[in-house]
């Protein structure tokens, strides 16, 4: 193995064990949560079922309710930012690609949902998740455009994430990309139908 191999078999270690220690934090505040409640349940309580510290916990999580969730915080990716903003395209199909690249769905979305019907206190986290979101992605897209064309861009694309989370698993970020444009263009027919 040569050093230019290392970094990236490293990387590629990193990234598993950073995988790993998120399902981990994931699965202990679904479990307890399910079981107690939010009120019912401490990140403590949270971080020792995961077999990490709070320290880590937050590395990962804002709250133990996007915890449960499986919902990390919203940050829109330098890189994602930098592409749409040199992008010259449609606004709306700009936007799907930047809030594929910002926004991580949970991998387990029926477990998700049993918990919000099972624990309606969960709500008030998902839209908070949803409106942390959606600010993130509207401070860029108003750097494009108008700020009331951004909301409205952003208003649309993200009704169309909670579609595409209802109907389809997306395998990858442009797979989520492409769902939301289908999303995006099937509102348009409806509202011209």
């Amino acid at each position: 193995m040569t050093t230019s191999e290392a970094p990236a078999a490293d990387c590629g270690l990193r990234e598993r064990k950073k995988q790993q220690t998120r399902a981990a934090i994931h699965a202990a505040a679904l479990e307890l949560v399910t079981d107690r409640g939010l009120a019912g349940v401490t990140v403590e309580e949270i971080c020792a079922a995961a077999g990490v510290s709070p320290r880590t916990f937050f590395n990962y999580f804002p709250s133990k309710g996007n915890a449960a969730l499986g919902l990390p915080a919203t940050t829109v990716p330098d890189e994602a930012r930098a592409t749409f903003l040199a992008a010259e395209g449609p606004l709306v199909s700009d936007l799907c690609d930047l809030v594929a690249q910002t926004v991580t769905l949970p991998e387990d979305r029926r477990r998700m949902k049993e918990l919000v019907q099972a624990r309606p206190e969960m709500v008030p986290t998902m839209l908070q998740w949803m409106a942390d979101a959606r600010l993130a992605v509207h401070e860029v897209a108003s750097q494009r455009t108008d700020p009331d064309s951004a909301r409205t861009a952003v208003t649309l694309v993200m009704a169309a994430v909670i579609e595409a989370a209802h109907r389809f698993t997306v395998g990858s970020r442009d797979d989520l990309a492409d769902r939301l444009r289908g999303v995006v263009a099937e509102m348009g027919r409806l509202a011209t139908a």
